[in-house]
C-alpha cells in the first residue's frame, strides 16, 4: 500500500462522513420505492414555465438492466452512501475508491455476507440503469436545461478487489474497490449542482418514502416554510407506482409523513383541495441533525465468517434497543421493569412491520406499575398521541398476557417542550 493511500484511510477512519446529494437526482427518482428490484421502467413528466411564460414539457424515463432490473430504494442508500466517500475525497476526480465494509456502516447496516451481495447487486444496478431526460437535467455550468440527455449513467463501472482472481489487477489497483461516476453526474458536481444532505437523520429513517420524502423536500423546503404540490405530481417525482385516486397517493405517503412528523422534520402533510386539484400541502418542522457519534470510513475488507453485529451506539446514534437501555439508567427504572417491557415489545412486535414498530415503539419504556396504572415514557406529545390511537391496545393485550391483569396505560414525556 502506497503512502498516500495509507494517508488517505486514516483521514477517512477519523473525519465523520458528510452526505451531499446531486440535485437532479432530487428532483427527479432513479429508484423505485420498492425492496426487490423489478422490470420496466420509471416515468416522470411534468409542465415547467420559463422566464416568458412559455410552458414546456420535462420528461425523464429511467431504464434497469435486461437482468438487474430497475435499481430499489436499498440502492438509492448505496448511492447516498457513495455521494459521501466521494465528499470525503474531495470530489476530486471521478474514479472513487471504497470498499463495501465501508458503505455498509456508512449506511448502519450490518457487514455480513448477505449484505456485501446486497451491495453488489446495486452497484451492477446502478451501472446499468440508464436514464433519459428531455429538457430535466439542468446543467449547472450552461445555468440551462439539456434539451435531451440521452441514456446516460449513474456510474460507467465499478470493481472490487475480493472478486478479482488476478492477484496482479489488485496490487496494482492498491485499493478494495473502486467506481467511476458518469460523465454527465460528474460534470454535475464540478458544476457545484450539489445540496447537503445530513446523513445521520437520512439513514435513521425506516420507511422507503420517509428517505425519498426526506432527499426531496430537504432542497425544496430550504428557503421556505410551506410547500404545495399537486398530488400526482409529486408521486411521480418519487417514483411511486401509479395511483387512480387521490386518496390511494396519500394513503402511501401517509407512513413516510408520519415519520418525517415524529422526527421532526415536518409539522404536517396534508391532502387539500386547490381550485378542482388535489395537492399536498408540507408544513416544515424543527428537527435537529442527528450527531454522528464515531467514524464510518473503517476500510477493511470482508470477513471470512459473516460477523454478527450486536445493537448499540452506530455510526449515527444510538439504536432503540440501546437507547431504552441509557433510559433505564437515567430514570433508574427497576431491572423487573426493563425486563417486562422488553418482553412486551417482543409481543407487540409480532403484529407490525417492522419499520411501524421501528417508528412508534421502538424507543418507549415502562416507567413503573401501580394502582393498575402503567406509567409508560415516549418522546414526546405526538408519540403519545400516535401510540394511544393506535397501538394502546397492543400493549394492554401484552401486558395482560404477561400479568394477566388489566392495566390502564398513561404516558410522560421525555421531552416536555
Amino acid at each position: 500500500m502506497t503512502v498516500t493511500s495509507q494517508i488517505e484511510i486514516r483521514r477517512r477512519k477519523t473525519a465523520p462522513p458528510q452526505g451531499r446529494d446531486e440535485m437532479n437526482l432530487v428532483e427527479f427518482p432513479f429508484a423505485t420505492l420498492s425492496h426487490k428490484s423489478t422490470m420496466g421502467s420509471i416515468k416522470c413528466q411534468r409542465w415547467i414555465s420559463d422566464a416568458k411564460g412559455k410552458r414546456h414539457a420535462q420528461r425523464w424515463v429511467v431504464q434497469g438492466g435486461s437482468e438487474s432490473g430497475l435499481p430499489t430504494e436499498f440502492d438509492e442508500r448505496v448511492y447516498v452512501a457513495l455521494m459521501a466517500v466521494t465528499k470525503a475525497q474531495g470530489f476530486a476526480q471521478r474514479k472513487v475508491t471504497f470498499s463495501v465494509y465501508e458503505l455498509l456502516k456508512i449506511m448502519g447496516e450490518s457487514t455480513d455476507s448477505k449484505h456485501y451481495g446486497s451491495v453488489e447487486r446495486s452497484l451492477e444496478r446502478l451501472l446499468r440503469a440508464s436514464i433519459v431526460a428531455e429538457g430535466a437535467f439542468w446543467d449547472g455550468e450552461k445555468k440551462n436545461l439539456v434539451h435531451l440527455a440521452n441514456g446516460f449513467h449513474l456510474i460507467e463501472r465499478y470493481w472490487l478487489a475480493y472478486k478479482e482472481p488476478d492477484r496482479d489487477v489488485v496490487e496494482q489497483e492498491d485499493a478494495q474497490g473502486y467506481m467511476v461516476w458518469g460523465q454527465e453526474i460528474w460534470t454535475s458536481f464540478q458544476s457545484g449542482y450539489l445540496k447537503q444532505l445530513d446523513l445521520g437523520f437520512f439513514f435513521n429513517l425506516q420507511t422507503p418514502v420517509a428517505r425519498r420524502l426526506y432527499r426531496f423536500l430537504d432542497k425544496k423546503m430550504h428557503r421556505r416554510q410551506q410547500l404545495e404540490i399537486d398530488i400526482f405530481q409529486l408521486s411521480q417525482q418519487l417514483g411511486m407506482a401509479w395511483y387512480r385516486y387521490p386518496a390511494k397517493v396519500k394513503e402511501k405517503l401517509q407512513p413516510g409523513i408520519d415519520e418525517l412528523v415524529a422526527k421532526g422534520f415536518l409539522t404536517s402533510g396534508e391532502m387539500t383541495k386547490v381550485n378542482g386539484y388535489t395537492r399536498m400541502r408540507f408544513v416544515k418542522g424543527t428537527a435537529k441533525p442527528v450527531q454522528a457519534l464515531s467514524s464510518a470510513t473503517a476500510t477493511k475488507g470482508p470477513s471470512p465468517v459473516p460477523q454478527k453485529e450486536s445493537e448499540g451506539c452506530g455510526v449515527y446514534g444510538c439504536t432503540a434497543q440501546s437507547w431504552r437501555q441509557e433510559t433505564v439508567r437515567e430514570h433508574r427504572i427497576s431491572k423487573d421493569h426493563a425486563q417486562l417491557w422488553e418482553k412486551v415489545l417482543k409481543i407487540a412486535r409480532k403484529g407490525l412491520s417492522s419499520p411501524m414498530y421501528q417508528i412508534w415503539l421502538a424507543r418507549t419504556m415502562l416507567l413503573d406499575i401501580e394502582a393498575n396504572r402503567a406509567t409508560i415514557l415516549v418522546p414526546n406529545g405526538f408519540f403519545q398521541n400516535g401510540i394511544r390511537d393506535r397501538y394502546e391496545d397492543l400493549l394492554q393485550q401484552a401486558l395482560h398476557d404477561l400479568l394477566h391483569t388489566d392495566l390502564t396505560l398513561v404516558y410522560r414525556l421525555t421531552e416536555t417542550k
